[in-house]
This record gives structure tokens, C-alpha cells and sequence, in this order.
């Protein structure tokens, strides 16, 4: 139970929150904004089962305490209390309630909804794409959105700041070839895009006509069941 690949994908997880309630199969991230959701299938990295439980503003603690053990530890949830052992080392870790944890229990059924409504933009974002934006970032810090704009059957991933009186500003673009179906550009906070764990993935644009609204739903290809929902604006 709680193998060393699940620790490493909740380390990643940890990058955009401190709090989370962990389920199994299917555990679902929520960033501290709540514009921001991760699903990732714990089956799929360990076969052992286990209780849900809650850490409340504390995970990067949690993760580290894993640390002071080996790969043959044993891990065993007895009610509020997460025992760890390691030969001659052992640990009690309280967790949190998960009823007073409202705002961090979510499910998977919002991606369920999602992937029904169509995509009219599709393509991949690699690692090294990732790295430039977020390199792109750290250069031109008066850029705070990240703007993603089809044209021409062409997605171009822009840095851009949002204040609307500065008729100039510095520029920064990666673009990527695509799938589409309809014009279109929406934008997330760059503070969301910094967040994101380094991986490759399919990035899938996502309209829904009856509400004019768009989201943006995120397949890593290099781990299973692992997607990432974003809110955007338009």
C-alpha cells in the first residue's frame, strides 16, 4: 500500500496543492482556487486498497515523511492514524478530517462530463513545450496569462498580460499543429500553467454550445488515467 509510485504522483500533485482527500481508485485534486483539477487512478499504480483520508494544509509534510523509511516499508490506515514501518523505524501520521474537508472532496464525474462535450481544438503539448512557457515566464514576468488561440488549423500557446491599458507588451508564443473545428482563444492564469507537472500530454479544447463556455481537459500520455481539468476565460 502506498507504493513509491504513488508517492511520486502525489509529489507532483503537491505542486498545486497542500491539501487533498486521497481515494482509492480514483483520487481527484483540487487546486486552493478550485479552477484547477487533477484525476489521477490509484489503481493503476498500486493494487492494494485502502480507506479515503484527508490531509488538510500539509501534504508536502506527509510525502517527506515516506522519505524517512525504504521500499520495504508497510503502510496500514487504522482509523484517523496512518502507520509506516521500516524494521526497526515506525511512525504514527494524523490525518485530517475528511468531513471538514468540503471543499477538497471532489469525484471524477466532472470529467466524465467534460470528455462527452465536443472538442473543437486538439493537439500535444510535450515536455520541452512545457519547460519553454514556463521558462518564457520566468523571462517576461509582466505576462501573467497564458493564452491559447486557433487559427488558421494552427493552436498557438501565448504568453500575454491582461492589463488593457498597456497598448504595448513583450511577446512569447509557442505554436503547435492541431485539429480544429472553430476559431477560438481562451486563457489561463500563468500561475496555473507554472503548476503544471512536466509530461507529455493531449490537450483537448472543449466548447459547450448551450452555455458558450469552453474548458480545457488535459490526457498525460505517459501516465495512465492521469488528466488535468482548467477553468478558462474567453
Amino acid at each position: 500500500m502506498f507504493n513509491k509510485n504513488v508517492t511520486q504522483v502525489l509529489s507532483e500533485i503537491n505542486g498545486i496543492t497542500n491539501s487533498i482527500i486521497v481515494k482509492y481508485p480514483v483520487t481527484v485534486a483540487v487546486s486552493e482556487s478550485q479552477d484547477m483539477m487533477i484525476h489521477v487512478n490509484i489503481s493503476k499504480l498500486d493494487t492494494d486498497s485502502f480507506e479515503e483520508f484527508g490531509i488538510k494544509d500539509s501534504l508536502g509534510d506527509f510525502l517527506s515523511l515516506f522519505k524517512l523509511f525504504g521500499d520495504e516499508r508497510t503502510v496500514q490506515i487504522d482509523g484517523n492514524s496512518i502507520n509506516v514501518s521500516d524494521k526497526n523505524v515506525a511512525s504514527s501520521y494524523i490525518v485530517d478530517n475528511v468531513t471538514l474537508m468540503d471543499a477538497y472532496n471532489k469525484d471524477p464525474e466532472q470529467f466524465t462530463k467534460t470528455e462527452s462535450v465536443p472538442t473543437v481544438g486538439s493537439f500535444v503539448l510535450t515536455p520541452d513545450d512545457i519547460k519553454t512557457i514556463k521558462s518564457g515566464a520566468g523571462v517576461f514576468k509582466d505576462l501573467s496569462e497564458v493564452v491559447f488561440t486557433s487559427r488558421d488549423g494552427d493552436i498557438s500557446v501565448a504568453l500575454a498580460a491582461t492589463n488593457k491599458f498597456n497598448a504595448k507588451s513583450n511577446t512569447f508564443s509557442v505554436t503547435k499543429e492541431a485539429e480544429t473545428s472553430k476559431e477560438f482563444e481562451v486563457k489561463i492564469p500563468v500561475d496555473n500553467f507554472k503548476m503544471l507537472p512536466v509530461a507529455e500530454y493531449r490537450v483537448d479544447i472543449k466548447y459547450n454550445s448551450a452555455r458558450d463556455s469552453y474548458r480545457i481537459l488535459m490526457h498525460s500520455k505517459t501516465l495512465e488515467d492521469f488528466k488535468v481539468l482548467l477553468t478558462v476565460k474567453v
